[in-house]
């Protein structure tokens, strides 16, 4: 790797060529995931069914992304960013994907401009540049539509470091303000940036220059003077510090002791560096592991203490490694464990700023600290690193393809918990296998014997296995657990439909609505019955609701016709049969409409009301107790 030159970046063309080059190599790394699907995890709530995105950009929609807290966060440039995919790809998930993509491509061009145009090393920036985007875990942070937050903000940072290398060549009041709006726009779209002014002041020791770590009356003055040219940013900083833990509800750990959450942070920083030092066994969830082991806890602050130490007493040598080493640990810093508490022991997207620092540690700490080192051994081992984050890359990608994959995955990495087993059995189901389902959901039921949900969502799986008598004895437990959760009793609902105990069907159905006077599934069933028990009059207010709440249940409307026809409603039964048409045209035929006004379809349901039919939302259809999803 080529020695330090002054700080002007001099090549402009072959510095934009490497750009280039670097751009157009991470697309295509992550070019197969342009054409994943949104998997289950915030893509539908961020995204797919959020009321402020799926209506594209507008007025409305962007007052909306400035007023409103969603999913605990006041991300508005996030929301918007959403809004212009739409607007630019339509709903489906590739064009959200393939902006991910871009913005990631666009943050390694611009981390290579930046620390080419400090340092003068244009290899030493490449390097840094392609480990930051080829390591496998980047792969969450670009593939997962929600982790949006990540790229969007890297590109604000890396704009920002760009602004911040010309300011302090040439300080400028017009260069300030604009460092200011980007921190701002980075601090929209994730709160991670609280943290950009100390990364910034890590630069002025180095490449910079424009502090010096040493007890002079100069090095205090200049300290001085930079901490008060950066107040505002540091004002910034606090201002959103503020807005995420007033937003930000579900990480704050109230009741956990000081003591206990400062145990917790030394550990996890090894939690990291062994996951990207050994990026082998990656998911998308890494169970919590609260219990603090003070022998460990204590072990990882002294190393960490004596690293740093060491790190600084050789900063005259190799002051590039020790302002890495900060870099990661202060990037870090607000999603340190201990420091969040949560559902997650670390994420690998959380690493994506923080990588920088160890990448730039490596880049230009090495060579100095092992002088020994000949050039070619190490552009040889730069090569050979970088050719292995490509491969394993390219190998976890796939396992982002869909939903299931990625809980597959979750799976296999964590067998033990409960939380993946309670996730991965539901979408089994969905996806009609039944015995796969309901073996993790037995497992998660070993895990956590108490947990309701877990055991209501077992027993319907139950049930449609045809086990309704075992099922019962499951949904009877939730519901002494929780009575108060309209689904539990719709599931019961649907184990005593299936064993034809219909007056105590009727009664749980009953007993949602007194719940949840809107349950889709509810008003459907009970519909139903009292089709089947000749009131088909008193049935059509239920058929009704079930519609209007769920107009896109193809069987919702059929139903309704069925009950309209039955009552001589001919007209209203005809309307009825033909939305359900167009919901799904070759499901079913319409066999009733084709009577009445010569509808052509499909294939043929002999379908009742209360009978069910394959595809249907009725107890006795098929795959029916999915609809609770």
């Amino acid at each position: 790797m080529e020695a330090s030159s002054p700080s002007v970046f001099r090549g402009t063309c072959a510095g934009l060529l490497v750009a280039a080059v670097l751009f157009f190599l991470t697309l295509a790394v992550f070019w197969p995931a342009r054409s994943y699907d949104f998997v289950n995890l915030d893509d539908i709530r961020y995204v797919a069914h959020n009321p402020i995105v799926t209506h594209g950009l507008s007025l409305h929609s962007v007052r909306e992304a400035f007023t409103t807290v969603h999913e605990q966060w006041w991300l508005p440039l996030l929301w918007i960013s959403y809004m212009a995919d739409i607007d630019l790809f339509g709903p489906a998930a590739y064009g959200h994907h393939l902006v991910n993509l871009l913005l990631h491509a666009a943050n390694t061009a611009l981390l290579f401009w930046v620390l080419a145009a400090m340092t003068g090393s244009r290899w030493r920036s490449a390097f840094v540049a392609a480990l930051f985007a080829w390591h496998p875990t980047r792969v969450e942070a670009v593939v997962w539509i929600a982790a949006r937050k990540d790229v969007l903000s890297g590109l604000f940072a890396m704009l920002g470091l760009l602004v911040y290398s010309r300011y302090a060549r040439n300080p400028s009041s017009r260069r300030m303000t604009l460092l200011f709006l980007l921190m701002l726009a980075g601090l929209m779209s994730k709160g991670i940036l609280v943290m950009f002014p100390f990364l910034l002041l890590l630069l002025d020791i180095w490449p910079l220059e424009r502090l010096r770590l040493e007890w002079s009356p100069t090095a205090r003055r200049s300290a001085v003077d930079l901490l008060h040219e950066k107040a505002p940013l540091f004002i910034l900083s606090a201002v959103f510090i503020g807005i995420n833990l007033w937003t930000h509800v579900s990480g704050r750990g109230e009741n956990v002791a000081l003591l206990h959450r400062l145990a917790l942070i030394p550990p996890n920083v090894f939690a990291y560096i062994d996951t990207l030092v050994f990026p082998v066994r990656l998911s998308f969830f890494y169970p919590e592991n609260d219990t603090v082991r003070w022998l460990s806890s204590i072990g990882s602050a002294v190393a960490l203490l004596l690293i740093t130490l060491w790190l600084f007493l050789r900063r005259g040598k190799a002051p590039a490694c020790f302002v890495g080493w900060l870099w990661f640990l202060i990037a870090l810093g607000p999603i340190l464990r201990g420091i969040r508490l949560g559902l997650a022991r670390y994420a690998d997207r959380w690493s994506y700023l923080p990588l920088i620092g160890l990448g730039i540690a490596v880049a230009w700490g090495i060579p100095p600290l092992r002088p020994g080192l000949r050039r070619r051994w190490i552009s040889a081992a730069a090569v050979l690193l970088l050719s292995a984050c490509v491969g394993f890359t390219r190998a976890y990608l796939p396992c982002w393809r869909d939903t299931l994959t990625i809980f597959q995955r979750g799976v296999e990495v964590a067998p033990d918990a409960f939380f993946l087993h309670s996730l991965y059995g539901p979408y089994l189901f969905k996806a009609g296998r039944h015995p796969e389902a309901a073996r993790h959901l037995e497992r998660a039921l070993e895990l956590q014997p108490d947990d309701a949900e877990n055991l209501s969502i077992l027993g319907m799986v139950w049930t449609t296995m045809g086990r309704a008598d075992e099922a019962l004895e499951l949904h009877d437990k939730a519901i002494r657990l929780n009575p108060d959760i309209p689904e539990f009793h719709c599931r019961r609902g649907n184990a005593f439909f299936a064993l034809q105990r219909w007056s105590e069907a009727c009664a749980d159905y009953e007993q949602t609505l007194r719940l949840d006077p809107l349950h889709a599934e509810a008003h459907f069933n009970l519909a139903n019955l009292l089709v089947q028990d000749a009131r088909t009059e008193d049935a059509l207010p239920h058929y009704a609701i079930a519609a209007r709440v769920r107009p896109d249940v193809a069987m919702n409307w059929y139903h309704w016709g069925l009950a309209c026809e039955a009552l001589g409603q001919t007209s209203e039964a005809l309307a009825h049969y033909r939305r359900a048409l167009e919901i799904q045209p070759t499901l079913f035929d319409i066999h009733s409409a084709k009577n009445t006004a010569g509808v052509e379809s499909g294939a043929r349901c002999e379908t009742r009301p209360g009978t069910g039919c394959e595809g249907s939302d009725s107890p006795g259809s098929k795959g029916k107790a999915g609809e609770g999803f």
